[in-house]
């Protein structure tokens, strides 16, 4: 939810206290909250990586990362193949960078990067520069401009001008589609807070939750199937 200026990223040190800059600070913090759970992941499985290699009975931190890493890369894998393993590190990175970013707007007096268009159009750029890259890798070049032809030579001009425009479109589908679903989400969420703060928005931080999940989910499968459409051979 958008606080505007009485959220607490406004009141970092080093960082813009201006409300246009919400967005900006969110981002930030997100980053460096992936980042030292990354650090402290890597140290933890380093450390005990005996301990780690027979998933553990009880509930903990460690096995709910794991579970939620496994469903994730069978989920990649699942869309790519096995040329998925390669792809798995920027899709589960878009996948933590969108997910914490939903959920830091349900904090209190928080601010989720993902209710600016500036933060979710960068993010479906970005998909949308690695899916050509990986194209381009994969087929070269000229193989890859064909790979708009459909395997219809000049007779498929039409089709790749209709393919061109798109793939043009592709980053504002992502951007605007992540945009409305947690602007709406988190708006609704913050409404009712202001005017009960006791028991009523429970259900809803509940549901803010599930759309949270569910549209990092959705990123993370469209951006998949783009990045198998760009580096498929057939």
């Amino acid at each position: 939810m958008d606080h505007g200026t009485t959220s607490w990223l406004l009141m970092l040190p080093l960082l813009p206290h201006d409300p246009k800059y919400l967005h900006v600070n969110g981002a930030v913090v997100v980053f460096l909250i992936i980042a030292v759970l990354s650090v402290l992941a890597k140290f933890a499985i380093e450390s005990k990586v005996q301990q780690y290699v027979v998933p553990q009975s009880r509930f903990s931190l460690v096995t709910f990362i794991d579970f939620v890493v496994e469903m994730l890369h069978n989920l990649v894998v699942g869309i790519l193949g096995h040329h998925g393993e390669k792809h798995f590190p920027f899709i589960a990175s878009v996948f933590m960078f969108v997910f914490v970013s939903n959920l830091l707007g349900l904090l209190p007096f928080g601010g989720s990067p993902s209710t600016s268009v500036n933060t979710t159009f960068a993010l479906g750029l970005c998909s949308f520069i690695y899916y050509h890259a990986s194209g381009v890798k994969e087929h070269g070049l000229l193989g890859y401009g064909k790979h708009f032809l459909m395997g219809l030579g000049i007779f498929g001009l039409p089709i790749a001008l209709l393919e061109m425009v798109s793939h043009v479109i592709r980053p504002f589908s992502l951007g605007l589609r992540l945009f409305v679903n947690l602007f709406i989400d988190h708006s609704l969420v913050s409404s009712f807070e202001n005017v009960c703060r006791w028991l009523v928005p429970v259900p809803l931080l509940l549901f803010g939750i599930m759309v949270c999940t569910i549209q990092a989910f959705l990123f993370t499968i469209l951006t998949s199937v783009y990045i198998q459409m760009a580096t498929e051979h057939e």
